[in-house]
């Protein structure tokens, strides 16, 4: 197969500046009308999206900085000591965490009963629906965690579920118009916690 030689406009397309990107709740507070602090109590303090499919939708795709190859996501979580995304889960997609700087403790499991620590360069990969939760502990005052969501294009979509609690929560918080608002971008509110039905 014969090569090919990007001009270097052509590459600057394909090449994301961590002092310029935003993080997804600025644009969806200005986009959506979702206020900041009802994202920061759900999600991950601040979510770079550097990488998402050009077909994809919902929360993991909103105006990525490269335009990437169908099934993957790839995004960077900051977040100051303590802070960190509720318990949720990805019904049909791979999510996979490395620590970037600092340290993150790594939840999973229907309450959040199980965890271990990711130091700077340790990775875990979370299958399906298992949920799971990250949050910064606190070595240094903001941690960066590296995101990778995988599976089918078409599995991207709403993929993301949270207990209904949660949700509730949310609105109480926030309103019903907010919570209605985060669920257009594909983030559900109706997990079917497992291990609660078994105990």
């Amino acid at each position: 197969m014969t090569t090919i030689n990007p001009t270097p406009e052509e590459m600057n397309k394909r090449i994301v500046r961590a002092k310029t990107i935003q993080p997804k709740k600025k644009r969806f507070a200005a986009g959506g009308g979702i206020p900041s602090e009802a994202m920061e109590s759900i999600a991950a303090d601040s979510i770079y999206l550097y990488m998402a499919p050009e077909t994809g939708v919902g929360a993991t795709s909103q105006n990525p900085g490269v335009v990437g190859f169908p099934g993957l996501t790839v995004n960077v979580c900051r977040c100051p000591v303590g802070q960190g995304p509720d318990l949720h889960s990805h019904a049909r997609t791979l999510e996979t965490f490395m620590c970037l700087k600092g340290q993150f403790e790594i939840r999973w499991g229907d309450d959040g009963q199980y965890s271990t620590l990711l130091d700077e360069q340790d990775m875990i990969s979370v299958p399906p629906n298992v949920m799971r939760a990250f949050r910064n502990t606190g070595l240094t005052p903001e941690a960066h965690l590296l995101v990778l969501i995988q599976g089918q294009a078409q599995d991207m979509a709403a993929d993301i579920q949270y207990a209904p609690e949660t949700g509730e929560r949310l609105a109480r918080k926030f309103g019903d118009d907010v919570r209605e608002k985060v669920e257009a971008l594909g983030w559900r509110f109706d997990a079917e916690l497992g291990s609660r039905e078994r105990a």
